[in-house]
């Protein structure tokens, strides 16, 4: 591993530093980071005999240096920890009779990376975020108290007018657990991925290709390969009134390298949104496949922002088909603030009764200053899979910077 690190980083040096030679590039600037996040969490689940209670605070603190002639690099740092005691189960065993909310304690290195950027390409080599499109099959998982990065190198090349070609080789990813899990096994995970990424502009929204290609040296069952491509776009109907915005997306799954199994799994997602800024309206469908054995892998996305905030629901061997609906909206108050209301409906691909329902509901106030409030709720009512669960979250956010 440590000969193909410093393989690649001969590599990308020596191509960065042709690219600085021949090109411009925009400014950046250095500066610090600072983002401080405390959350309440209000925990109920049929399946454990106490409600739980989570008070977890995340301090991050990151700083961006601009060397000049287009590079810079940023190193960043992320602290978790339990307020008030633990009643809740963090998933490292210790608190098994209340449910589950993954925020255990943890503090590591979640960014350390060098960078060449100009008007076309850039280079990152290190430790980073990574987030394909919306973030189902790769992300940054940011709704966790420690978000998931990735060690590697990434690039991107703006080709031709309206495209973009993007390319990842990861050799790890640090996961939501933290560096302070028990278990060494679910920290990290060794990979040898290579991520394919396309975008062109179209004259009616843009169409994205990818090829996803992970091998995982650690949890072999995770080596997948997914192939897809993506039509997304927002149109304005007219100068002052109302948005249509759309989402069609195909995908195949296949096991891939050291995989055990043997599969090829279906995925789609169709969606359309309507309205005007204070008040819209979506709906949608996302199918992910299951042939009775082997469930859609999702290992490295973010799921919390498709199947329901609760995540009482794991996709079934019998795949998942996700019907919602939902209005989202903006306050008229002094400052900034939103709200939304999404329905969901679960049921098996391959056929069968519904897995379950759930409703969330969610307000976010923009104080000023760096400072935000919200409050999340969510509620799975089971069908015959999984249990019952409710979930409520109180969230005060203070941000310094930016992140890059």
């Amino acid at each position: 591993m440590a000969r193909a690190w410093r393989s690649c980083l001969v590599l990308a040096g020596g191509t960065m530093a042709a690219m600085s030679a021949a090109a411009g590039e925009p400014p950046v600037e250095s500066g610090p980071f600072l983002d401080l996040r405390y959350r309440y969490s209000n925990l109920y689940s049929q399946s454990a005999p106490l409600r739980g209670h989570a008070n977890t605070a995340r301090l991050q603190l990151g700083y961006r240096w601009a060397i000049g002639d287009g590079w810079s690099t940023y190193v960043e740092g992320t602290a978790v920890r339990s307020l008030f005691g633990r009643q809740y189960d963090d998933t490292s065993g210790r608190r098994l009779p209340y449910p589950i909310e993954a925020d255990p304690k943890s503090t590591g290195l979640t960014n350390a990376w060098l960078e060449y950027r100009d008007d076309d390409v850039r280079v990152r080599v290190g430790r980073q975020y990574v987030l394909m499109d919306n973030g189902r099959f790769v992300s940054n998982n940011g709704w966790r108290q420690t978000s998931q990065s990735f060690d590697g190198v990434g690039v991107s090349w703006k080709a031709w007018a309206g495209a973009e070609l993007g390319y990842h080789w990861l050799d790890q990813v640090n996961r939501t657990v933290g560096e302070d899990f028990p278990d060494r096994l679910q920290r990290r995970w060794k990979l040898d991925a290579h991520l394919l990424h396309f975008d062109q502009a179209l004259p009616l929204g843009k169409l994205t290709a990818y090829g996803y290609f992970i091998r995982n040296r650690t949890r072999p069952a995770n080596s997948v390969r997914t192939l897809g491509v993506r039509w997304s776009g927002t149109r304005k109907l007219d100068p002052d009134g109302a948005s249509l915005g759309w989402i069609a997306e195909v995908a195949r799954q296949h096991d891939y390298g050291n995989n055990p199994a043997r599969f090829s799994l279906g995925y789609h997602l169709a969606e359309v949104s309507y309205g005007y800024a204070p008040f819209s309206l979506k709906a949608g469908e996302e199918r992910l496949g299951g042939d009775g054995v082997t469930p859609f892998n999702v290992a490295y996305g973010a799921a919390r922002a498709f199947n329901g905030w609760v995540g009482a629901l794991r996709i079934p061997a019998a795949g998942l088909r996700d019907r919602y609906a939902g209005a989202f909206g903006q306050l008229p108050i002094a400052r900034k603030a939103s709200w939304q209301v999404v329905y969901r409906h679960f049921t098996p691909v391959l056929g069968g009764p519904a897995l379950g329902n759930e409703l969330d509901a969610g307000m976010l106030f923009d104080v000023g200053r760096g400072v935000t409030l919200e409050m999340q709720y969510g509620d799975y009512r089971a069908h015959g899979y999984g249990v019952d669960e409710r979930k409520l979250w109180l969230i005060a956010q203070y941000r310094f910077g930016r992140q890059p």
